[in-house]
């Protein structure tokens, strides 16, 4: 990675999933690997710190993670990058902006600021059980 670069590394990866239980089991049971969160169509693990999702029906989606999404999407709009959805405060509490590369893949920007403490956090399993579940 450049120097340079806005992109502080990969806040998480989505894959897309026909059978959600079925991947829940392979991908935690089968590789061992850490779930942290499951909602009715989306579960989320870690995999060496970077997260890793699984969305019932979903697309593949790879997030990178930014200190100031605003900025970091301005700059890019400004090389002509083509955002499908502008910054906005995400459902999951984070904030969070959306392009498409040269193929159509989905690539978000993404930055985890808890609203209650102002903590930034550096991952999503740091923001969901160390902020969002803790100021509930």
């Amino acid at each position: 990675m450049k120097k340079s670069s806005q992109i502080e590394g990969v806040a998480h990866i989505t894959i897309g999933v026909s059978d959600l239980k079925k991947s829940m089991h392979f991908y935690q049971d089968t590789l061992g690997l850490d779930k942290f969160g499951e909602w009715p169509a989306y579960s989320i693990f870690d995999i060496a710190g970077v997260s890793f999702g699984l969305e019932l029906k979903g697309k593949l989606e790879i997030c990178l993670l930014v200190e100031d999404v605003d900025k970091v999407y301005q700059n890019l709009k400004e090389k002509g990058a083509k955002f499908v959805m502008e910054p906005k405060e995400a459902s999951w509490g984070g904030r969070a902006a959306t392009l498409l590369d040269p193929d159509g893949n989905k690539v978000t920007i993404e930055s985890f600021h808890c609203k209650v403490c102002g903590k930034v956090c550096k991952s999503y399993r740091e923001f969901l059980e160390d902020h969002l579940k803790k100021h509930k």
